[in-house]
């Protein structure tokens, strides 16, 4: 029996900006006065089916199908749908976020030059940040659920808030640690505030939740193949993040004259390199890079031919990484990386690879392999797993 309240119940939610967000508006500029509710509501319903896909299979008797109908039925009828016919659908809870003490920072400034390999192109040039950003500050987020949400309603909604706040973030590169939420405090009507200030309460909330799902999600969900480390700390959230940028370009690059960014280039990905600088030269490209599990598209550039390369699912479509990089604030004043590995379905059944190069081709049923991100995330000498993972 479902329980329905009879009065309206509220969560609210403080989150602490501890890395640069990139949340703008139309213009693509920051506002440190207009919190956009309707990024939040996204971010949120991202997490809240990552955490109910494992009961939603579950009940469906492991058939992904009628999981995925399921699933977005429930999702519709929480979050609500958009529709042109009479199966549109309100949510049953409505979001108010406020920014407390942000600071715009400009755009042009070069204080984030410590974290340019996360910023990318699209974010980062020589003469700096490319837009405007909110540094520092707080989020403060009600939400309001309508008296026909039930209590199951309720708790899931706050398991998603919970989750956005311990793994991921807002706006641009969130997946890179940018935007990082790191969650103060949750109060929901009639229950003490929760804090996750200590990695013992994010593994304990973690431990709650539903694993169980096989690894071939057809989106990024918790399942059986998930990991979670926490990969670096230190007293500045920026230092932090800078670290692991650090870590990640030494490991993925193949560096110029053997080096990045003045250190022994590592090149783990040798064949990586040949492959495409042949492809870029007249070759048949046969099978993905190895590094394309981190995400597509990838463009390369040969400053020794000038050969140029662009790897893209088909139809200039976009594969995100299933990495997930967060910044969390912990007790007197430390900060902690905790980085979230959710494998999946790479590409849907049937997509194909475009490689444009000195001719075009398209690769067909491309693999990854999921193990070059563990041996990414086995490269940080003082990691701590908090989630582990099955391998096959």
């Amino acid at each position: 029996m479902m329980i329905e309240f009879s009065q309206p119940q509220c969560i609210t939610a403080t989150y602490k900006i501890v890395t640069p967000l990139f949340l703008g508006g139309h213009d693509q500029g920051a506002d440190n006065t207009n919190f956009r509710n309707a990024s939040f509501k996204g971010a949120l319903r991202f997490w809240w089916r990552a955490i109910n896909w494992g009961q939603a299979l579950s009940q469906a008797g492991g058939d992904q199908s009628q999981a995925l109908k399921n699933l977005h039925r429930k999702e519709g009828a929480l979050f609500g749908t958009a529709s042109d016919g009479k199966n549109s659908k309100q949510s049953l809870f409505n979001v108010r976020g406020t920014i407390k003490s942000a600071q715009l920072q400009p755009a042009h400034s070069n204080n984030l030059k410590s974290i340019d390999y996360f910023l990318g192109q699209g974010l980062f040039h020589k003469e700096g940040v490319l837009r405007s950003y909110l540094e520092g500050g707080r989020v403060e987020v009600h939400l309001q659920f309508k008296p026909a949400a039930t209590a199951q309603d309720i708790a899931s909604v706050q398991q998603a808030a919970i989750a956005l706040g311990l793994l991921g973030g807002l706006g641009s590169r969130s997946r890179k640690g940018l935007g990082s939420l790191s969650l103060e405090t949750i109060t929901s009507a009639g229950s003490a505030p929760q804090t996750f200030t200590s990695l013992q309460s994010i593994t304990d909330f973690l431990a709650r939740l539903d694993f169980s799902a096989p690894g071939n999600a057809p989106f990024s969900a918790l399942s059986s193949s998930s990991r979670i480390d926490a990969s670096k700390g230190g007293k500045s959230a920026l230092s932090a993040l800078a670290a692991v940028g650090s870590e990640m370009q030494l490991y993925r690059s193949f560096g110029e004259k053997g080096k990045v960014k003045g250190q022994d280039a590592r090149r783990n990905f040798v064949p990586d390199h040949d492959n495409v600088l042949a492809a870029s030269q007249g070759a048949t490209l046969k099978q993905l890079p190895e590094r394309a599990v981190f995400g597509l598209p990838h463009n390369y550039f040969f400053s020794s031919t000038k050969g140029k390369v662009d790897i893209n699912p088909e139809n200039e479509g976009r594969r995100a990484s299933p990495l997930f990089i967060h910044v969390h604030a912990l007790q007197d004043g430390q900060f902690v990386v905790l980085q979230t590995l959710l494998p999946g379905i790479f590409l849907p059944p049937g997509m194909g690879i475009d490689i444009k190069a000195k001719t075009k081709q398209n690769l067909k049923d491309p693999k990854v392999d999921y193990a070059v991100i563990h041996r990414y995330l086995d490269g940080f000498a003082q990691r701590q797993t908090i989630r582990a993972c099955d391998r096959d």
